[in-house]
Formats: C-alpha cells, sequence, structure tokens
C-alpha cells in the first residue's frame, strides 16, 4: 500500500509540475526505484564495468566518481551536471531512442537533491587560492605579509596573524574577506585579471575550515600512468629508437654519390625505375643557390660556374653556399616558422609590437651561419637560463647574453595576456598549450594537444601526459602568477646600446613630459568637477573617462594628445632580453584539467614527458643547476637531445629532406603518430637520423650530402613511365618542380634588381600601409629595402607580397607552409606599385650600363632575372615587343604631358614592361 501511494504521489507532483510550472513542487527521486532502471534501460551498455570513457553509471558512487573527464554530476546542482548535458542535448545516447523530458526531469530531481557526504580536503581548496588569492598572495607578491600557498603559511599567517582558524570559518580572516566580498579586491580584479570566488567555492572553503582545515599529506602517486600506455603501443614505429641500417646495393650503382642514393635507388629499382637524367648545369646552380641562400644567382655567378671545368665544381659551390651569410638568413626562416616567430603580440586588435624580439631572431640567424650542433641549438632554446648562473654573473659576457637570448624560443606565440581583458586563467592557459604545440609540432612530431581536454584518441598520449609537460613549463610559466609579456624581459644588454637608446630617448622623454604635463594642466578643472560628483574620493579618474564624459575637453586637447603619440613613436625601445627564465621559488602545483577548462582542476601531476618515449632512454629527472631554477626545462633538453631519442633526430632530419625535396620521407612532418603518414622510406630515416648524430649534429653536413647527392642533381621532366608509376613522386624518381616562396619572391626581386641591401641584424625594419592598402616596408634603399627577415613580422599587416604568396599565419607556428595558385598573386605582381618600381629601376640600370645597345640590355634582363643567356629568338621578340610598347608609351605620354615627350623615356617605360614581365613569369617564381 506504502508502495502505491508513493508512486501515486510521485505522478501526482510530475502533473502538477507539467501544468503549473511556477509552482515549486519537488522531492527527492529515489536511485534504486526510479534512477537505476532508467539508467539501466539507456546507458549501461556502454557505461557499466569497463565503460566507454571508464564512465561506470550502476552506482551512485560511481556515478559520482565519474570517468575520464571528471565526474559524471555534481551533487546538488543539475545545470552543470556533465550526465544532464549529455541527455539534455541528444547527444547521449548516440544510439537508439533518446530520453524523454519526463526521463529527464526525473534525473534532473535525483542530482538536485543529492547531497553525498564527501569530506573537503586541502586538495579542493587548494586551486581556489591558486586561481584566486596568489597573484596577490603567493610568490612574488605577499600583500599583509600573506601567503596562501601552503597550510604551514595560512596557519602563520600574515601582519594581521593566522590566516584560518582550524574548525571555525567565522573566526578566520579568510574566510570572512571572501564570504563579504572584500577579498579578492573589486579594485584589483580587473588588474589583475581575477575572478571573484564562485558561491560554491566559497561554500567549499568554509566546509574545508568547518572540518578542521584537512590538510593534503602528499601528492598523489603517478605510478599508475603507465597503465594507460601499453607495451604494444611502445612498438610503434616512430616511438622506437632509430637502429642505423646497412646501406643498400643497388643494381644501378654508378648512379650512386652517396648513401643517400644507395637507399633511394633501392626503392626506385624494385618499380624498374632508377634515376631521371641529371639536370642542366645552370638549372642546378639556380636550384642550390635559391635552396641554400633564398637568392638567385648574380650573373658573374653564372659565368663563372659556366666556365669552371673541374670535376668537384658542383661540391665546391655548395661549400660556398653553405658558408655564405644568406645561408644562415634563409635557413634561419624555417626555424623561425616552427617557433612561431613575430614580432607582435597578436591576439587583440592592438597587435602590440615587441620590442626586443628581433635578438632571437638573430640568434637563430647565427646559430645557423655558425653551425651550431642541433643539440646544443636546442638545449639553449629550451633551457639557456638553466645553463649560466646569469644572475650571480659578475660579468656580461657575449655567451651568457646568446644563452639567454636564445630561449626567445619558448617567448614567441601570440599573447594578449599584456591587457586585463585578456589576461584571465583561460587565456594565460592559452598562452602555454601554445607553447606546448610549438614542443611537440617542432621537436616530438607529435599531436600532443589532441590530449588537452582528453586521452588522445589515436596516440598513446593520455592527458595525464600533456599536463605533465605543462608542468615542465610552470616554473617559467605559472598561469596563477603570471608575468604579462610587456613585463617579462630580463634587464640585460650590452653598455654601450644602453648609452646610445638613453641619448636617443632623452630629448624625447624631456618633450613627452612637458607635453604631458600641459595635458594635465588642461584636465586638472575637469576631473576636479567629475569628482566633486562622487562621493568616493580614492577614485582614479583617467583620462580616457574626461575624454568620454566631456566632448568640450576631447576637443581641446586633440592636438596635444597627437603630439604624445607620435613623440612616442621616436622613442627606441630600451634594450632587453624578451627571454624565457625560471620565476624562482616553488611554483604552483599543477593540475590535470577536466575536458580541457582552466577552472576545472583534476588530479594533481607532476613534470613529466610522454609516457610512450621509455624505450631505451634514460629517464626525465630534473635537478636544479642553481639555487633559483628547478632544472625542469633543462631536463627536457637534455631528455630530448638523447643521441637514441625515437623522435628528436628523425623529426629534424625529415624537415631539412622536406626544405631540400619538397616532401619529406614522413610526408606529414609535424605528426609522427598513427594518424600521420608512413615514411617512404623507413631505413632511409633511419639512417639519416643516425648519421645526424655521428656527424656531431652538424646541420649542415646533413645538407652538403643531400644537396650533393644524384637525388637532388636530378631533372624535374616527367615522362609517362615516371607519371604512371610513380605519380606522387614519393620514390623520388624525379626533382619536384617547385614555386617559390613568398620570401624567396620578394627577396629575388630586390636581389635581380639590386635593390637589395645586405645589411643583417638588428631592429626590423618597419611597414606602413599605402592609400591603395599595399602594405610594403618604409623606408628608402638604404633600410626599406633589406631582406623579407628583417622586415617587421607583425601579424596584422604582413607585407602584401608575403601575404599574396602563401606567408603562413604565426597561430601559433608552421611546421609545413601551403603553396597555392590563385589569381590574387598574378594581380599582386601586375599592380603592386611596389614591383612597378624595381621594374624601372631594373630597366635603368641596364640603359645605364649598355646606353646605346637594346639587345644587350635584352640579354642581360634575361641573365639576371632568370640565371640563363636569352636565346636569339627570345631576344628578336623582345625587341620587337619593346618597339611596340615605346610607341604605346608615346602615346600615353603625349595625352598626360600635353607637350612632345623624348624617346628614350618612352623606351625605359617599355624596357620596365619586360622587365616587369620576366619578374612576374613562372620561370622566374618557380624553381627547376
Amino acid at each position: 500500500m506504502c508502495a502505491i501511494q508513493m508512486t501515486v504521489t510521485k505522478v501526482l507532483l510530475f502533473a502538477i509540475a507539467a501544468l503549473f510550472p511556477w509552482m515549486a513542487v519537488s522531492a527527492a527521486t529515489p536511485f534504486d526505484t526510479d534512477v537505476a532502471p532508467l539508467l539501466q534501460k539507456k546507458c549501461l551498455p556502454c557505461h557499466s564495468e569497463k565503460g566507454q570513457a571508464n564512465l561506470d553509471l550502476r552506482t551512485e558512487s560511481s556515478i559520482l566518481r565519474g570517468g575520464k573527464t571528471g565526474p559524471a554530476i555534481q551533487a546538488g546542482n543539475s545545470e552543470h551536471s556533465l550526465l544532464i548535458e549529455k541527455v539534455v542535448s541528444k547527444s547521449m545516447p548516440p544510439v537508439g531512442d533518446k530520453l524523454t523530458d519526463d526521463q529527464i526531469s526525473v534525473l534532473r530531481n535525483w542530482v538536485d537533491h543529492l547531497t553525498p557526504a564527501v569530506q573537503v580536503t586541502e586538495a579542493d581548496v587548494l586551486p581556489i587560492f591558486q586561481m584566486r588569492c596568489v597573484v596577490c598572495h603567493g610568490k612574488r607578491k605577499q600583500e599583509g605579509g600573506l601567503d596562501l600557498r601552503t597550510q604551514a603559511s595560512r596557519l602563520k599567517g600574515g601582519k594581521s596573524g593566522p590566516a584560518i582558524v582550524p574548525g571555525k570559518p567565522d573566526a578566520s580572516p579568510v574566510y570572512q574577506k571572501i564570504a563579504s566580498g572584500q577579498m579578492p579586491p573589486p579594485k584589483l580584479l580587473v588588474e589583475n585579471a581575477v575572478r571573484p570566488p564562485t558561491t560554491a567555492e566559497v561554500e567549499t572553503i568554509r566546509k574545508w575550515i568547518s572540518a578542521g582545515a584537512p590538510a593534503v599529506q602528499s601528492l598523489p602517486n603517478e605510478a599508475n600512468s603507465n597503465r594507460l600506455v601499453t607495451e604494444k603501443d611502445r612498438q610503434f614505429w616512430a616511438f622506437q629508437p632509430p637502429v642505423r641500417p646497412s646501406v643498400p646495393a643497388p643494381r644501378h650503382a654508378s648512379d650512386v654519390r652517396n648513401p643517400i642514393d644507395a637507399f633511394l635507388l633501392q626503392k626506385l629499382e624494385s618499380k624498374n625505375l632508377a634515376f631521371n637524367t641529371p639536370a642542366a648545369k645552370l638549372t642546378l646552380l639556380r636550384r642550390v643557390y635559391l635552396d641554400l641562400t633564398g637568392l638567385p644567382p648574380a650573373p658573374a655567378d653564372v659565368d663563372a660556374y659556366s666556365k669552371d671545368r673541374r670535376p668537384d665544381a658542383y661540391e665546391r659551390l655548395v661549400d660556398r653556399l653553405l658558408e655564405s651569410p644568406r645561408y644562415g638568413e634563409r635557413w634561419g626562416k624555417f626555424w623561425l616558422d616552427a617557433a612561431g616567430y613575430s614580432d607582435s603580440e597578436g591576439i587583440i586588435d592592438e597587435d602590440l609590437v615587441r620590442g626586443n624580439a628581433w635578438r632571437y631572431r638573430d640568434y637563430v640567424i647565427r646559430a645557423f651561419n655558425q653551425d651550431k650542433p642541433f643539440n646544443q641549438f636546442l638545449t639553449e632554446q629550451i633551457a639557456g637560463d638553466e645553463l649560466v648562473d646569469y644572475r650571480h654573473a659578475k660579468q656580461l659576457t657575449p655567451d651568457l647574453m646568446e644563452k639567454l637570448i636564445a630561449t626567445g624560443f619558448l617567448r614567441m606565440t601570440p599573447d594578449g595576456t599584456y591587457s586585463p581583458s585578456n589576461g584571465s586563467l583561460v587565456e594565460r592557459m592559452d598562452v602555454i598549450s601554445d607553447e606546448l604545440q610549438v614542443i611537440s609540432s617542432s621537436v616530438l612530431g607529435l599531436t600532443v594537444g589532441c590530449a588537452r581536454c582528453h586521452n588522445h584518441k589515436y596516440d598513446p598520449i593520455p592527458q595525464r601526459d600533456y599536463y605533465r609537460l605543462s608542468a615542465i613549463l610552470q616554473s617559467a610559466y605559472d598561469p596563477y602568477d603570471w608575468v604579462k609579456p610587456t613585463e617579462r624581459y630580463l634587464d640585460y644588454a650590452p653598455e654601450g646600446e644602453r648609452k646610445e637608446a638613453a641619448a636617443h630617448n632623452a630629448p624625447l622623454e624631456a618633450e613627452i613630459a612637458k607635453l604631458k604635463a600641459e595635458l594635465e594642466l588642461k584636465a586638472k578643472p575637469y576631473r576636479e568637477k567629475f569628482l566633486a560628483a562622487s562621493t568616493d574620493k580614492t577614485i582614479v579618474i583617467k583620462e580616457e573617462d574626461l575624454i568620454e564624459k566631456y566632448p568640450e575637453f576631447r576637443m581641446e586637447t586633440a592636438d596635444l594628445r597627437e603630439n604624445i603619440a607620435q613623440t612616442k613613436k621616436k622613442l627606441v625601445d630600451k634594450p632587453q632580453i624578451r627571454a624565457l627564465y625560471e620565476m624562482g621559488g616553488e611554483p604552483s602545483q599543477s593540475y590535470l584539467l577536466r575536458r580541457g577548462e582552466a577552472q576545472q582542476l583534476g588530479e594533481a601531476v607532476q613534470p613529466g614527458v610522454p609516457t610512450v618515449l621509455s624505450v631505451g632512454l634514460k629517464p626525465y629527472e630534473p635537478a636544479p643547476p642553481f639555487p633559483d631554477s628547478s632544472g625542469r626545462r633543462l631536463a627536457l633538453a637534455r631528455w630530448l637531445t638523447q643521441p637514441n631519442h625515437p623522435l628528436t633526430t628523425r623529426v629534424f632530419v625529415n624537415r631539412m629532406w622536406m626544405h631540400h625535396f619538397g616532401r619529406g620521407i614522413v610526408a606529414s612532418p609535424s605528426n609522427f603518430g598513427r594518424l600521420g603518414s608512413a615514411p617512404s622510406h623507413p631505413e632511409l630515416l633511419d639512417w639519416l637520423a643516425t648519421e645526424f648524430v655521428k656527424n656531431d649534429w652538424s646541420i649542415k653536413s646533413m645538407q652538403r650530402l643531400m644537396v650533393t647527392s644524384a637525388a637532388y642533381r636530378q631533372s624535374s621532366v616527367i615522362t609517362p613511365d615516371l607519371e604512371k608509376l610513380d605519380p606522387e613522386n614519393a620514390l623520388l624518381s624525379r626533382m619536384p618542380l617547385r614555386r617559390m616562396d613568398a620570401e624567396q619572391i620578394h627577396d629575388s626581386i630586390l636581389s635581380v634588381t639590386e635593390d637589395l641591401n645586405p645589411k643583417a641584424f638588428g631592429p626590423p625594419v618597419a611597414v606602413e600601409t599605402k592609400p591603395a592598402g599595399e602594405v610594403v616596408a618604409v623606408g628608402s634603399n638604404k633600410e626599406g629595402f633589406r631582406r623579407s627577415i628583417y622586415v617587421l613580422q607583425r601579424r596584422t599587416t604582413p607585407l602584401t607580397l608575403l601575404e599574396a604568396f602563401d606567408l603562413p599565419p604565426m597561430s601559433p607556428n608552421c611546421i609545413e607552409r601551403a603553396y597555392s595558385t590563385v589569381a590574387p598573386q598574378a594581380l599582386e605582381l601586375t599592380n603592386s606599385d611596389g614591383l612597378r618600381d624595381r621594374a624601372r629601376y631594373f630597366a635603368g640600370r641596364l640603359i645605364d650600363e649598355f646606353p646605346a645597345d637594346p639587345a644587350k640590355q635584352v640579354g642581360r634582363a634575361y641573365l639576371q632575372a632568370l640565371g640563363r643567356p636569352a636565346s636569339p629568338l627570345e631576344i628578336k621578340q623582345a625587341l620587337a615587343d619593346i618597339d611596340r610598347l615605346a610607341n604605346l608609351w608615346q602615346d600615353h605620354l603625349k595625352s598626360e604631358k600635353m607637350d612632345a615627350p623624348r624617346a628614350t623615356e618612352s623606351r625605359w617605360f617599355a624596357l620596365s614592361d619586360l622587365c616587369r614581365s620576366l619578374l612576374s613569369s613562372a620561370e622566374f617564381t618557380y624553381i627547376d
């Protein structure tokens, strides 16, 4: 009878709720009689013992425990319960009948009335203190002498005594001030990009103190990390150390110039193929010039190489190009792409320019020119500040400076956290995520970022491993004790630079101070009028407030404010180093973030590396090299540069191969995982990786091998057999025909027209937007016509020519570029004022050199632009075109000037048109 009455009562309650929703009629829903049968029918086929996502929905305790993404429900809060979200959105169950509204109401009612007795411990409140409090009461700042990071420091308290009184929340200053809304101080919320604690978080602190403020005795043991990665997972080829294979002996042994050819021929011969015919001498000359220096050969280079009959003429040429200072400018750019190099912060429309970022760019260029061993190059960039005890150094040496500058590698991704509106915990976590993307894609060749929200779906990378890797950076990038990017600089610079900058800025700063004093004088009466209307006499009235409130003030001070802005633009950056460095002290505790959400902290994690990468490797073991360093990043660098590391050498030699041959041996250069491409020549990849280490990690040695191989010297001609048997050129049966990348086009145009300023290093050339919208470098040929690597790399305003030809956005970095063929590229070459001016300058130089010989003018134009002599037919056709165009220009100039123009002027314009057509031609923009 009682059971019947209970059922009738529930039916009546549901009926009343449906008919009269404004009436708050509810009652707790029993789990065993109402909820369990519903879950049994709809959910348990997928979520019982060892269920999907490790979620077991058979009991209340297992539901509260949850799965991989955390608890399935929040007791007493159905609105924020994942289980309810899934059934309401109809995404669960994935198949079969979805839950009806009545069934969802049953689940909601059960969750909302669920109040399990769970003890609140320090582990529950520590994340709240980290997210809300330690910015003012932590490592770098301890307002009132209070540090809230540890149990001992909370009990010790600050100037006002202990912060907590165990068992007595109302007597605990921390709880009193948080519950009353005094803390965090409302005035500092925006400045520190902190959000106030939620009601639930305040209640958690109260419960914890009421329970005696129990402390966590030790962090959880992470030994169970290995159970998510099996020995079978570790057997995947990319997770095994490279093993040096024997060099094969192909049938066409006479075609072998070095071991690279032997490996390639072995595959080609299996398809009854061999290498293609050798490329023509001048074709190979232009190819290797553009490949190693990014610039075409000059006519003198073409002439000298054409006459060099020595059997090793090509090898000598390669050695000269590798020693050229232009080499580092070309190959350094590839690494800068991988690092996500930019001279601006991005994220915000302001796109704030980064002062001193160029020092890292110069470090990379110098490293490539010096052939710095790659293991040293990588170590300095990941942990240069942990290689030298710079804080206690007696002298600022070039070596010390270089190692600090190198850490700019991890300071290049977009970072708008200098702005309070973009500086919350979420945005800080995004910055760290981007830096992990840089490390994982450029060094490991793995899509580690896929594990930010859940275990990687395809590779054996648990979510825990993502946050262990993230924790390595936390001693420098602490999201709970954040340093704004505009303040994250080391105040180190050569004394000469300091004095030069100070001398330049001193009169400008004096002028700015004078102008600001005038502005303040004009603002004073308006500020006083503003304050008179307020009872809060401590309120700060900003200039922006006055401009918004008083239009007359805005108009009265417009010129003054513009003068201040223009004078500020003339200031030079204070010489500093944009570095990543240890913050000192114990970093905040790191946590796994449930579903990747910054405010959903899960279990605590310790610094570590991907569990699957352990075969044959020494373990990751951080040890402080100096008192102020944790050793976390240094340990990472040393773990990565072990000679037998499965990925570090493979990933880098594969990228070198891609840049030389157009396609990597692994065609997915940033993904060596299961969804990536299998290597086309696995034995060759391992031979290159081990050869790299054998040659002391010398990048130039590896490149010398690649570009002196018979494979590299092939023609790009495609025969029907090659198209049929090797359609994608995966076997490298020919050299691919490739379009120049954006920087090669830009720099080659300047080089061919003899406008290129060879100045290296230093602050970037500024850019400007022309009235027609074209973005160009600012300045004359003395400064503005430098190589593109020295032009300001601003995210919002890239050079138009570069953008048209697929300059990649650094968001956060780029490993492999896309190449398109679209109409805007032709339009840019046709309509660009910059290219028109360069072509006219080019034509003027030709006329000056050969004033009375049009045929020689044309011949030199071809040789200079295309790296080869013009044929007699090409010269004949070009001269006829120039005559025709000169007549058209004569008529046009006459109509414009209303008088008779000089014939030489019209021929100059006509020759300019020919030069422009050469610089826009496919033969110029493609590398054969």
